[in-house]
């Protein structure tokens, strides 16, 4: 019989990997820094969120008393400014739908103050920078302005 030829040999087990090169080890590094960056990039972000949140909740909380405020002063100028306009234009002769009309007049300015008020405070609602510091990071999302 004849011996097997050496091309059927089984081959020799590979040697265990060596030491990492320097410039190996290097992008390792360098990627174990960029991966590190982007936890605190987010961290921050997070951070970021969670302040505005709070900004949110404190600018919810000014616009409900203005708005509380704006309803009580509503209400009393109402009743106030009706009976004595109303009582004091029937003395001058003035006919009943103008007596009436001038204090709901009144009323509807003091309300549109409180309005102006109580969106003047909600304009910290809105995550303006949140959403700027998404877009930084993200870039625009599509159907959106341009940066500037």
């Amino acid at each position: 019989m004849s011996e097997p030829s050496p091309a059927h040999e089984p081959d020799p087990a590979p040697a265990p990997a060596g030491k990492i090169g320097d410039d190996a080890q290097a992008v390792l590094d360098s990627a174990r820094a960029t991966v590190g960056a982007y936890a605190d990039s987010f961290t921050a972000l997070r951070r970021l969120f969670a302040a505005e949140v709070g900004l949110a909740r404190d600018a919810l909380v000014h616009a409900l008393v203005y708005l509380l405020v704006a309803t009580v002063m509503l209400g009393t100028a109402y009743l106030l400014v009706t009976a004595l306009v109303v009582s004091g234009l029937r003395w001058i002769g003035a006919p009943w739908p103008l007596a009436i009309f001038l204090p709901l007049l009144f009323s509807v300015g003091v309300a549109a103050l409180g309005m102006v008020r109580a969106r003047a405070a909600l304009k910290f609602a809105d995550f303006e920078a949140t959403r700027r510091q998404l877009k930084r990071d993200f870039g625009p999302t599509p159907g959106s302005d341009p940066p500037p």
